[in-house]
């Protein structure tokens, strides 16, 4: 192990990139139209003959695209996402007059669930805390109850129902596709982080055992669409519940939008257009999808912030706060188990110990935040030059130790030969001075494991031949062979 960065940092950063976006060219208002003519066509397909249609995605997929992209969320951006609207209303024979209104209901849905967005977090915005939920869940149904106040006259007028109908049909049909829709959306990793996740994951043996609880979940939706009835909605929670536990958040999120996009459709597809349970039931039933998807985000998230705070913790204990390399304990505890198993494998081990020459005086004549810039471009260097399960450590101050483990001499000799000249070639600035030049000297060991070589032995050994260095004028490597204890 080299130096071990802590990654945690990068949450979230790439979809906070988005943000910086430029105002929309004619070329975003065209790709958000033709995203919202697209999911408002599907959103059309899903419709019984002569009704609205049971789920409606694409307020929720627009609202979801501006937060992610609010350099979009300009006029050009609002009148290409009208202009899909439009464009797909007519494409399936809407008169001019309905299409208008839904068309209001549907922006002012996306808009102000919008607005509402840029008032919390990006960290809520991305759903990485489990209390992000709860903004998601307010903000989805004040965005619903916003576009029912607008659009939900429209079915008194052209579909005859009663007010309170009409505004509970357009209440529900919006919160539920909120819900199911934004947090797929708003969890996305960029495509290219995406292929970089897939990329991970393509050993063969992973496989199997990575998509159990997705084969589970498929199982148990096809299970409850064949035995059907108001319990079907309930059968694939177990399994759903079993994913959010085993993945991420985003692939959580995907699943459960699978997950509500099947109980907003084929489950709906057995209730009756035009009965007098119609409206009541499809009410019901949009309410319990709404907070369905809400379960296995939650868990989700619960479980993404316990990894995370498990990782923390792990770093903080393992690692050198400043130069990420191995802290003092994190690297003898390693290092003794590595000698360990070099003993039963009869491999040879190296220990180097390395010292910044003339540490004190940089940090007399510049500073200690120039002697931290020192430690920092050392090791990055170091790191750079070192294998992938080299043990690298900060002993102390300006003290660091390497442990190599398999190396013949030579090449032992050799490594740090090139860590020393690495290190020479760095040159760190200072304002209103010469780049400064670092050196260091280095003490290496080098011998077969043998029984009774503790590691606090090879460092005693590794120590003495470092001050040899030291005394030899710096800059340079002194080498040793381990000798019994």
């Amino acid at each position: 192990m080299k130096l071990a960065r802590d990654d945690l940092s990068q949450h979230g950063r790439n979809q906070e990139q988005a943000a910086s976006l430029p105002s929309p060219s004619w070329r975003a208002a065209l790709l958000i139209a033709g995203i919202v003519f697209a999911a408002a066509l599907f959103g059309h397909l899903t419709r019984p003959l002569g009704f609205l249609s049971t789920f409606w995605p694409a307020n929720a997929l627009l609202m979801g695209v501006m937060v992610r992209n609010p350099g979009w969320a300009g006029p050009p951006g609002w009148a290409g996402a009208a202009a899909g609207y439009l464009a797909a209303d007519f494409a399936m024979g809407g008169g001019l007059g309905m299409t208008l209104w839904l068309t209001a209901g549907n922006l002012t849905n996306a808009s102000v669930g919008y607005l509402l967005f840029q008032r919390v977090a990006g960290m809520d915005r991305r759903l990485e805390r489990p209390q992000s939920l709860l903004f998601l869940l307010l903000i989805a149904f004040a965005a619903a109850g916003s576009a029912a106040a607008v659009g939900s006259g429209c079915l008194v007028v052209y579909f005859g129902q009663s007010p309170m109908q009409a505004f509970e049909f357009f209440l529900t049909s919006e919160f539920s596709s909120n819900l199911v829709v934004l947090p797929m959306v708003l969890t996305a990793p960029p495509l290219a982080e995406l292929a970089k996740r897939l990329g991970a994951h393509t050993a063969p043996p992973t496989w199997p055992k990575a998509l159990l609880p997705a084969v589970i979940l498929l199982a148990s939706i096809l299970i409850a669409t064949t035995l059907g009835g108001s319990s079907a909605i309930a059968i694939p929670v177990p399994a759903i519940l079993w994913c959010a536990l085993s993945y991420g958040v985003f692939p959580t999120a995907l699943l459960t939008f699978g997950l509500g996009l099947w109980q907003s459709t084929v489950l709906l597809s057995a209730l009756t257009p035009g009965t007098a349970e119609y409206a009541a039931a499809l009410t019901s039933h949009r309410f319990g999808v709404a907070l369905f998807s809400l379960g296995p985000i939650m868990v989700a998230a619960i479980n993404a912030a316990r990894s995370r705070l498990l990782r923390e913790l792990d770093l903080a204990a393992n690692q050198d706060v400043l130069t990420r390399t191995l802290s003092r304990r994190a690297f003898l505890a390693r290092s003794e188990a590595a000698l360990a198993r070099n003993l039963t494998e009869n491999r040879p081990v190296a220990l180097l110990m390395l010292d910044v020459d003339r540490f004190k005086l940089i940090n007399d004549e510049h500073g200690h935040a120039i002697g931290d810039e020192v430690l920092v471009s050392l090791t990055e260097q170091i790191s750079a030059l070192l294998r992938r399960d080299d043990l690298f450590g900060r002993i102390g101050g300006e003290e660091f130790a390497v442990l190599l483990s398999g190396l013949p001499q030579p090449a032992a000799l050799a490594l740090a030969e090139r860590l020393r000249d690495g290190c020479a070639q760095l040159r760190v600035p200072i304002e209103g001075h010469e780049p400064l030049a670092i050196t260091v000297s280095i003490g290496l060991v080098w011998g077969p494991a043998r029984p009774g070589s503790s590691l606090q032995h090879l460092l005693k050994q590794a120590d003495a031949a470092l001050y040899r260095a030291k005394r030899a004028g710096r800059d340079r490597v002194v080498e040793e062979t381990l000798r019994a204890a």
